[in-house]
């Protein structure tokens, strides 16, 4: 059983019970709010479940996951957004039958009931600033491994950092407001100050003895996280030598007889490297342009003609960039497998609730093939396609069979 980070509200906890006992999800939040009016237990056991129930382990890497061009296309999965109606309504819903819990003399009495409250709100927003994972940027993944850039601070240095210091403060400060509402409730006012100076000497000497303890959880997360960072470098680099090199390789191999041929492809691929290694082109910014120089690409490099139709357009961004290399390597492997006389390249950008979805198909008319046969070990289809689109939060549905054609539908959200 673990937590959820695509359902999640602000733990995961109860989408994660209801994934594991098959229930609704609504309901397990129903069940924690209610016994919650009760007594104050069940937020202790909500809060030892998050710190217990593990997350989700990560998507299975195969190697050469993703042929990056060197422009910071690798980015960490992030769990969709919750709608924040949807967080307002529950929220005012769960005060309401708070108020009534404590017009039927529910709970505790109220001189713990408001500092209780305001603690666990703040821990809540403590635990979410923690959970919270921020996307690589792509000056930490391009910096060497060791140096600042690869460290992960508590709050980040991104786009994000008002979002998550006003998380951390607001947290605090609800924290030590409760604190101070409890002591003015049994002590009164005069007896704040003495109050909080025993939380600042108290809160001081348990920083002071885990210390060590937070240096080292922080010093093995920072070598974890360069240990990812250089393994998706690896990655990137054996998927990209199979999603250009070794495929002028094999032209080159074919056309061995013809020394003019081979000269030009040799120039073509170092002038692709060289592009890749020292970004010196900026390249398309739209997904249209995106897919018609790669179809064209494909065109020149096969032979084969190659039809794009785009219905809408959009803007690239990291995931779409993903998207297109995925949807490059399908026209390839169709160019060179199906037998077919030309390939259909079908895109539409259809606009949602939470943004716009990216569609692209890949058809072709060929001999086709069966997707149970391929081998772990050919890279083309397991991870320059459906692990890509993975990778970057999207889909790959490949649907062939032999004598009947292959379409490969790439699906992601922007």
């Amino acid at each position: 059983m673990t937590r959820s980070r695509s359902e999640a509200w602000l733990g995961g906890v109860a989408a994660g019970i209801a994934d594991h006992l098959g229930w609704p999800t609504w309901l397990v939040r129903l069940c924690f709010v209610g016994l919650a009016f009760a007594n104050f237990l069940t937020i202790g056991v909500y809060a030892v479940l998050w710190i217990l129930m593990p997350e989700p382990s990560p998507v299975e890497q195969p190697p050469g996951l993703q042929a990056a061009t060197n422009q910071g296309m690798r980015q960490s999965t992030r769990p969709k957004n919750v709608s924040f109606g949807r967080v307002s309504a529950v929220v005012m819903v769960g005060f309401g039958l708070i108020m009534l819990a404590r017009m039927l003399g529910m709970g505790p009495a109220n001189a713990f009931f408001w500092p209780i409250m305001l603690a666990a709100l703040g821990v809540g927003l403590v635990w979410l600033q923690a959970d919270d994972e921020p996307a690589v940027s792509k000056s930490a993944a391009e910096a060497p491994a060791g140096s600042e850039q690869t460290r992960r601070p508590i709050v980040s240095v991104g786009g994000r950092k008002w979002v998550e210091a006003v998380r951390v403060l607001g947290g605090m400060t609800l924290i030590g407001g409760a604190v101070a509402l409890l002591a003015a409730s049994q002590g009164g006012v005069g007896q704040l100050p003495l109050v909080a100076m025993v939380s600042a000497l108290t809160v001081a000497g348990v920083a002071v003895v885990a210390a060590p303890w937070i240096l080292r959880y922080r010093r093995r997360m920072a070598a974890a996280y360069e240990e990812k960072l250089i393994a998706d470098t690896r990655a990137d680099m054996a998927a990209h030598l199979h999603d250009s090199v070794l495929q002028t390789l094999a032209l080159i191999q074919r056309q061995a007889d013809d020394p003019k041929q081979v000269a030009t492809l040799a120039r073509r691929q170092e002038r692709e490297l060289r592009s890749w290694l020292y970004a010196d082109q900026a390249g398309p910014s739209t997904l249209k342009a995106a897919l018609t120089e790669a179809g064209g690409e494909v065109e020149d490099e096969r032979g084969v003609p190659v039809e794009v139709v785009c219905v809408g357009d959009i803007e690239l961004t990291e995931g779409l960039r993903a998207l297109v290399q995925a949807a490059r390597e399908a026209m390839t492997n169709a160019a060179k497998h199906s037998g077919a006389p030309f390939i259909d390249v079908y895109a539409e950008v259809e606009p949602t609730g939470e943004g716009e979805l990216v569609q692209v198909f890949v058809r072709d008319r060929g001999k086709g093939f069966d997707p149970a046969d391929v081998a772990d070990d050919r890279m083309g289809v397991r991870s320059s396609i459906v692990g890509r689109m993975e990778r970057h939060g999207g889909s790959a549905k490949i649907r062939s069979a032999p004598g009947e054609g292959t379409e490969i539908r790439l699906e992601m959200k922007a």
